[in-house]
């Protein structure tokens, strides 16, 4: 006999946790229809060159891809993200009208460790804006996730949108003579892990990108500053070097500001020189929502990518995107909400004979709208309120062959208990 199990890192969504699941991703969905954004699919497989581009996710995530060999001989990759698969979708469409603001929810898959929180196969929901260069489109991106969330403080408390620039980062890379497209990504890798490694540990990585202790000082240093973003980006500008990358990461840090106010979303924001999120293929600003005072981890990421569509299309075409995780976002809120029963009315038939009654009321109350169940499993009467009870049926319509024989029914209220007979026309017309 087979051992039913899943496969690790993977899990069963029963009705529960799919009316749970369905409300939340119905909630973002009108959200983000109401600012414009337009959904989209894509295949779950893509090909291994695609997956593999450089300037895609880069060699990190590549180590965690699922992918295979079909028959074909061809290289096949699950999804590790929503974000290349769009990539891929605007290069063999290039004749959207731009902007093209798109949404899309779907599994993707990563192997990596599997524990509380983190999945192999996960659940994104991504916004992005196509086509747009202006610092409007990633504080729109960010008002809408920031929209989002405050839908769900009361479950998930209070959250914070921290805000970088890719650009900035570099610029004080550059400063301290690390140069090589080598060390500036290793380094990039090695700060995203300010927040999780210890200062030893980190400059253990520092060390292996041929970093000195000096340099390694003076990076954490630099990329400490963390707070309101109008104060740290004017402090910045006074203590920083000038160079190219860094005047450009602090204008469009400051260009960002200015829209996110227009927004009024300023108070969930904040500035932190440490983010720079590890996907490779970011090129500007990069943001990440995480919830005050819970070791959560982000439940919300993206940021600018101006360059990798053109690495498919042969022209850059500048692009932003933010990310809800939403199995975190689910995580946080099971048990403190109950998903709406989806059984309005029970209709119960006293005996076998009225079955075909009960159907008939059941598929005319359908076609008014209304969510209806009867019984499939020939249970008696008492079993019959036992399972309207077990599934939350808000009413039982109860049918017995004498009130029958006068047109009509007894209507219980499954949560008070009361029973109320009525005639059938007035209940079925009105």
């Amino acid at each position: 006999m087979i051992t039913p199990d899943r496969v690790k890192g993977t899990r069963d969504f029963g009705p529960e946790d799919m009316l749970l699941r369905q409300r939340v991703v119905g909630i973002i969905r009108i959200i983000y229809e109401a600012r414009g954004f337009v959904p989209i699919d894509t295949p779950a497989l893509e090909k291994w060159e695609v997956l593999s581009a450089k300037g895609a996710g880069g060699d990190e995530l590549l180590k965690e891809t699922y992918n295979f060999e079909d028959l074909g001989s061809r290289r096949i990759g699950l999804r590790y993200d929503l974000t290349v698969p769009l990539i891929r979708y605007v290069s063999m469409n290039p004749n959207i009208p731009m902007p093209f603001k798109r949404y899309h929810y779907g599994p993707v898959w990563r192997y990596e460790e599997s524990k509380p929180g983190r999945y192999r196969e996960f659940y994104q929901f991504d916004i992005d804006t196509v086509g747009s260069q202006s610092m409007a489109a990633d504080a729109e991106c960010i008002a809408t996730v920031a929209e989002a969330l405050s839908k769900f403080r009361q479950y998930i408390g209070d959250f914070k949108i921290r805000i970088n620039n890719r650009k900035l980062v570099e610029g004080v890379l550059n400063y301290l003579d690390i140069t090589s497209e080598e060390q500036v990504i290793g380094e990039m890798r090695t700060i995203d892990k300010i927040q999780k490694l210890s200062r030893e540990g980190l400059f253990k990585e520092f060390k292996t990108y041929k970093i000195s202790a000096v340099q390694a000082e003076r990076i954490l240093d630099s990329l400490s500053r963390k707070g309101e973003i109008k104060q740290i980006l004017s402090e910045m500008k006074k203590d920083l070097p000038k160079n190219e990358k860094i005047a450009a990461g602090l204008s469009e840090l400051e260009e960002t500001e200015k829209y996110l106010g227009a927004f009024g979303v300023l108070a969930n924001c904040i500035f932190d020189a440490s983010l720079v999120r590890g996907l490779g293929y970011y090129t500007g600003n990069v943001f990440e929502a995480t919830l005050e005072g819970k070791n959560s981890g982000s439940i919300a990421g993206g940021g600018r990518y101006d360059k990798v569509i053109g690495l498919f299309l042969g022209k850059d075409v500048p692009a932003v995107g933010f990310s809800i995780g939403i199995e975190r976002l689910l995580d946080l809120m099971k048990g403190k909400i109950t998903p709406e029963p989806l059984t309005e009315i029970f209709v119960a038939a006293v005996s076998q004979d009225l079955l075909p009654e009960a159907i008939k009321i059941s598929e005319k109350l359908r076609t008014q709208g209304k969510r209806v169940q009867f019984d499939l499993m020939g249970r008696n009467f008492s079993n019959q309120l036992k399972f309207a009870d077990k599934i939350g049926a808000k009413e039982v319509w109860i049918l017995g062959p004498r009130d029958m024989a006068k047109g009509e029914i007894v209507v219980k209220d499954m949560k008070t208990g009361k029973e109320e007979r009525v005639k059938i026309n007035s209940l079925i017309n009105n």
